[in-house]
Formats: structure tokens, sequence, C-alpha cells
């Protein structure tokens, strides 16, 4: 392909070089750029490929043309006369990471204009948002890909991916792989970082879904400077939709409008909005042994509807998955009936439920979500409430003194553990943890610093009408410390443990009759 082709539609200015030079690829890596490649440079927070060393030998592999967001040539004379006298193309972008987004984009035939697209974003709730709409679109007879933080699904598989958003070429492949697989719409969660790094540019969403956002979480030096960084980089979905949806009742609602320049919706509690969910209320099935919230719609949509997750915040979560899909012309009908049978891995996960007590998985891993998930299985109606987690390391301090706050007052019982320490020791993170647990007035709780021993710990001692929570990991395959990745899935450890203990799940049973 051109490479006229790939950049008609940025910005960019010739430094050197022709865009009609012929192109047989595109590396942003340049330990696996390959001779006739096209190489996006990008300053990274270790790493600078803009390096005049770095250039030299690209050029020397046979790289045929580069993005930069330096002007190389005057910056280095030597690798200037190098660049000319190689005839190589060097192209100057505002942003390397954009304009490397709208490459992959052209490279992959621009495949998000063949799809429907929607943007989801939120502190939380964007995983449950993203799998209700996709079950509710597919009820409504559309065929669903969806990116975010259980992989990419689509086509009955699923691709782990590193990134709950992940980096643009990955996003542009699995968007061609849907287009080319015959998907109509692909959902995508966003997460500000990932707008922040310009991993979602190169296309324009159809619907953009603002959830929330919430102070003491990824604002530290490996994630935003400020709030107001956050903030902003969380509008920047909106700002990429055609058409937005913003949860009204937030606290930020109003910081968040004058950051907003697209046409919007709002959902909410309150009056006046054009989707509105009133009359909030658990329900429980008596038969199968499990909550759910039954809600009324109010506005653009009317009517009853019942989602089956526990937690009245599921309501909203619904709401926002109903106003998208309302747009995108699935009727009530087919709504309520995917409502009715939600089931997302690594949310509220219900992976064993024997005679005498069951366990749940969660990706629940900071303060407020740990919280309203607690909250949430009270209304399993459990008899005790055991809570197994561990705060990540190198994040935020506040998810530490939030989750452990959260357990210390909901759980009856904790069991304090490994999650990813990452480059900090479990010690130092139990520590910080503590900090919230004894917020509680009579916190109950051990620590155990081996995952699996952990869970093992709570399975083993176990009483009657126990519901077991093991959060923090969810869907999660691997557990890491000190940069190394280890294989590990808590639902996976589970199965196996009761396996190994020769316990029944009570559900599998009752199928069989």
């Amino acid at each position: 392909m051109k490479l006229s082709e790939l950049t008609e539609r940025i910005s960019l200015k010739l430094l050197s070089g022709s865009i009609d030079t012929e192109i047989s690829g595109i590396s942003r890596d340049n330990r696996k750029a390959e001779s006739g490649d096209l190489f996006i440079c990008t300053k990274g927070a270790r790493f600078d490929t803009h390096d005049a060393s770095v250039i030299a030998q690209l050029i020397g592999i046979g790289i045929k043309a580069f993005i930069t967001e330096r002007d190389v040539l005057s910056e280095n004379e030597e690798l200037g006369k190098l660049i000319r006298s190689s005839e190589t193309t060097v192209l100057l972008a505002e942003n390397t990471r954009s304009a490397g987004a709208c490459v992959y984009a052209a490279w992959n035939g621009h495949p998000a204009e063949r799809m429907t697209t929607v943007g989801i974003t939120g502190s939380k709730g964007k995983t449950t948002v993203t799998h209700v709409l996709a079950a509710i679109l597919t009820a409504g007879g559309h065929k669903v890909g969806t990116i975010g933080t259980n992989g990419a699904i689509f086509n009955g598989e699923t691709r782990e991916l590193k990134n709950t958003t992940p980096e643009s070429d990955e996003i542009q492949t699995y968007l061609r792989q849907m287009a080319d697989a015959g998907c109509d719409t692909a959902v995508i969660e966003v997460s500000s970082q990932g707008m922040k790094q310009h991993r979602a540019d190169g296309f324009v969403f159809d619907y953009g879904i603002w959830m929330n956002i919430q102070t003491g979480d990824h604002i530290g030096p490996n994630e935003h400077e400020s709030f107001e960084d956050y903030l902003f980089c969380k509008a920047e979905l909106l700002n990429h939709s055609r058409l937005g949806f913003i949860h009204a009742d937030d606290p930020y609602f109003g910081q968040l409008l004058p950051l907003v320049h697209v046409p919007y919706e709002t959902f909410g509690t309150s009056d006046g909005l054009d989707y509105i969910v009133r009359d909030i209320r658990k329900v429980f099935d008596e038969e199968k042994e499990v909550p759910g919230i039954a809600f009324t719609l109010d506005g653009k949509l009317q009517g009853g509807a019942m989602i089956n997750l526990p937690g009245d915040f599921n309501a909203v979560n619904a709401l926002a998955a109903l106003a998208a899909a309302d747009h995108m012309g699935v009727s009530l009908e087919d709504a309520k009936r995917a409502l009715s049978d939600i089931h997302i891995k690594g949310r509220t996960d219900i992976v064993f439920k024997g005679e005498d007590f069951s366990v749940c998985v969660d990706f629940a891993h900071n303060g407020a979500s740990t919280f309203h998930h607690l909250e949430a299985l009270r209304e399993f109606r459990p008899k005790r409430l055991v809570c197994v987690f561990g705060a990540d390391g190198n994040r935020s301090k506040g998810r530490r003194y939030g989750m452990g706050e959260a357990a210390g007052k909901l759980a009856d019982f904790s069991i304090v553990t490994s999650g990813h320490n990452r480059y900090e020791t479990f010690e130092a993170i139990l520590s910080d943890t503590e900090v919230g647990l004894h917020k509680a007035p009579h916190p109950n709780y051990i620590a155990i610093k081996d995952r699996k021993e952990a869970i093992r710990y709570a399975v083993t001692h176990a009483e009657k009408g126990d519901l077991i929570t093991v959060i923090g990991l969810g869907h999660e395959t691997w557990q890491e410390e000190n940069g190394v990745k280890y294989p590990h899935s808590d639902t996976e450890y589970v199965l196996d443990l009761v396996r190994e203990l020769g316990l029944k799940d009570i559900r599998e049973e009752r199928k069989e009759i």
C-alpha cells in the first residue's frame, strides 16, 4: 500500500522523501520492525524511538518511512544526512500516537465504517454495560463483537487482551476481523488511559456512553497527573462520538458538561432526563435462589423491566444499555428478554454453588467497586459473607484503603491476600490495606500472602450458609509479581479445589434431573 493512501486523512508535514513510497507493513516497536515497514516513532515512559541511534538502526534494516513528532533531521546533522542519502521518507505529526491509530485504521480498510460502534467509559460499570448492551443487541437480531476487560469477543470466541482498551493496532485488527466475520456492531470499553494515549483514534464512535468518574482512583505517576486530566480524558470519549449518553446522576455531571462538544442525551433517576429509571426494587427468584433488580422506565422508554444481577446500581447500568439500544432500533420486549438472563464472566459470577456454601468471583479492585459488590451480595441472603481480596501494587494507595474499609465494614470475615503486587511487597500493600480495615469498629480478618492458599483456607473453613467472594482479578488468568505474570485464574482454581474436595455443584445436579 502506498504511504499516501495510509496517510490521506492525517495532517502531516513532509520532511524528506516521497509520500508515494510503497509500504509493506507498519511497526512501532524497533525490536519487531521489518524491512519495508512504515515506522511510527513514539515517546514512551522509559524509551523514545525518536532517538537518532534507533532511527539509524531502523534505516539499516530497511525501514522505508517514519512518522515522528520531532524534526529529527534538524536535531541531528549526521542523522539528517543519512535520511537524505537513503531517500527515507519522514513525516512530521502533531501526535504520533494519534497519527498511528489513523494509519492502522487505513491499513485495515477503516473497518469501523462497516459497523455501528459504541464506546463506553466510566470508573466503574464499563464491563457490565458493555456485555448487557451486547446481550440486548443480540436479542434484537444484531451480530455483536466486544472489546474490553474480558477480551475481544466475537463469533463465540474470546481473545485475551493486555489492556481494557488495547493499543490502536489491536483495536483496528479486531475491528477488521469482526467486520469480516459479519458483525454489524462493535461495543468497546474505553478507559481514560486509552483515550489519553489515543488508542481509539482513527474512527468516530456512533455512540459514546459516559457512566461516572471517581476521585482517588487512576491518579498517580503511572496514570493521570490530576483529577482534571482524568475527567478531561473521560470526556474525550464523548467528543469522539456522534451522539453521547451521559449519566446525569453523577456528582461531576456539572463539571463534565463544559468539556462536551457533541450532541448528547441524559439518563439516570432524576426528572427531566431523556431516559429515566424509577421505582428500583430488589427481587429474588426463590426457585433459583438468585436475586435481581426490578425497575420502571420513564422518558423515551416506558414500562417495567428486570435484570438478573444484584445491586441497585445495575438498574442504571441496564438503563445506559437500553438508551443506546433504543437508538439502534431494538424493541423493549427483546431488550427485557435479554436483561432477565445476563451472565458476565468475572462480574458477580457464582462459579460454585454447593449444598452448604457458594463461591463468587468478581473484578472489584477499588474501594467503591468493593463496597457495591459486597452490598449487592447481601441480596443472596448469606448467613455469613466472606471476602478474599488483595489490592494491587504500584497503583493508587486509595484503592487499598478503600478496599480494606469496605471489607472491614461489609464482610463478616475477610482474608487479605496478594493481588497484582507488581513491584511492591505484599507486606507494604497489606499495611496500607489494614489502615482501611481498621476504620471498621471490629474488623474480622486474617492475612495469607499466597492467593491460592487464601482461597483454600476460605473454602476448607466454610460454614453452612457462607457466600465466599474472591475479588480483584475477576476474569484475569494471571497474577503479576516483580514484573512477571504467573498463570492463575480464581475461577479455575476454585473449580479445581472443589473437585479435589469432592464437592458437588447443586446447579449441575438440578440440570441432570
